[in-house]
């Protein structure tokens, strides 16, 4: 029971970032709990050199292979990191084959979309030097994708997405404000 409840957490997480990628104008496709994503208005990546990216930054990225962790309830610590390999099993090298066909020989970027960082600096950049040295390239936060979703969403506009269409329901009785819409949580 309690897989089947992770499981049901896991494909909603999966869903909300699915839904921000199509809205941001990338082709999606979905392989189990990964995503491999494809801007269709870029040609090659021009992604800042940062680790953790920004909604700006999301928007330069041409090709990726995309592993969300729904984890939310948890920081990403060095200790949670070193627990729990599982999280890096997304880079085994089938799906890395698999992405090299999906992308068609061209270079992808390896990232993880997680709940959070730790707050101290420390810890930060001891989890950020982890997930380097375990082969993944960018980071993105599951709050930036909530809200860079929340500003894509048009609260007159019927959606086929039962996310999207949660999110103009929300929107349009003015559950989020414009400075809520503005904030990363």
């Amino acid at each position: 029971m309690i897989e089947e409840d992770e499981e049901k957490m896991s494909q909603a997480s999966l869903e909300i970032v699915r839904e921000f990628f199509i809205a941001n104008g990338f082709f999606v496709l979905k392989n189990e709990d990964i995503l491999f994503v494809k801007n269709s208005c870029l040609k090659e990546d021009t992604v800042s050199e940062r680790f953790v990216l920004s909604i700006e930054e999301i928007n330069q990225i041409n090709n990726a292979v995309i592993k969300v962790i729904s984890w939310h309830t948890m920081k990403f610590t060095p200790s949670v990191l070193n627990k729990n390999p599982e999280i890096f099993e997304f880079l085994v090298d089938s799906n890395l084959q698999t992405a090299g066909k999906v992308f068609l020989g061209d270079p992808f970027l390896k990232i993880l979309l997680l709940p959070a960082l730790p707050a101290s600096e420390d810890l930060k950049g001891k989890s950020i030097a982890i997930m380097k040295d375990k082969g993944i390239d960018h980071i993105i936060t599951f709050p930036s994708i909530v809200s860079g979703l929340i500003e894509k969403i048009e609260s007159r506009h019927v959606y086929l997405s039962s996310v999207n269409e949660v999110l103009r329901i929300l929107k349009f009785y003015r559950f989020f404000n414009e400075e809520e819409q503005n904030l990363p949580f």
